[in-house]
């Protein structure tokens, strides 16, 4: 008994323009998370010096490791 082969599916083509702007618009996202990030890391920072030795938790620069 032989079997006939199951015919594999056949995708559609891509349509450029739709992924064109998906990745653009996923870009644009990339982009405007970074800024709200970099934004929240100087409102953090501000006021304070980023220089000072802190509590062992706290972490620290590379400068202070090395003393």
């Amino acid at each position: 008994m032989a079997r006939n082969p199951v015919p594999l599916s056949v995708r559609p083509g891509v349509d450029a323009d739709a992924l064109r702007r998906k990745l653009a618009g996923f870009q644009q996202g990339a982009r405007d998370g970074r800024r709200d990030a970099e934004a929240e890391l100087a409102e953090r920072d501000r006021g304070t010096d980023r220089n000072r030795a802190g509590a062992p938790d706290e972490g620290g620069t590379v400068e202070e490791a090395r003393g």
